[in-house]
């Protein structure tokens, strides 16, 4: 799990954001399963949202301000990438979600495959913000 650190820079309205698209893309497949109810609750505590702040947000689907530097925006869909994968059922629908949120986040959709195939040749799939800035600076040229 993420440190708090990661969270430093989003502003509180940024954080809800990241949020709402976690609980999209958990409910994306019509299925909201206990390991995505916990890895939310997870990153909601990173972010001091309060419980009765998430339950209200998974009850909305307003969806506030985007990070602002690419970096964050990586990051974001990241999260919604181990999101998508937590249940380790990958739907039609999560993945065409998951390009929508990239094309969202300034992101190409293309990206989602390379950054996918990088989460698989690393342990437990996790990725450093230098090989996200790698994979999404390529999809920017």
């Amino acid at each position: 799990m993420e440190k708090n650190q990661s969270f430093k820079n989003l502003s509180e309205a940024q954080k809800i954001n990241l949020l709402q698209q976690l609980v999209k893309m958990a409910k994306a497949d019509k299925i909201f399963k206990f390991v995505e109810l916990k890895y939310l609750t997870e990153i909601a505590e990173l972010m001091n949202i309060t419980a009765s702040q998430l339950d209200e947000i998974i009850e909305t689907d307003i969806i506030g301000p985007l990070p602002k530097t690419m970096l964050e925006r990586a990051r974001q869909l990241y999260r919604l990438t181990v999101m998508m994968m937590i249940d380790q059922i990958i739907t039609t629908e999560e993945l065409n979600l998951l390009k929508t949120f990239a094309v969202e986040l300034g992101l190409q959709a293309s990206g989602v495959d390379a950054m996918i195939e990088a989460m698989g040749k690393n342990k437990g799939g996790m990725l450093l913000n230098q090989q996200l800035i790698e994979i999404f600076a390529i999809e920017l040229n």
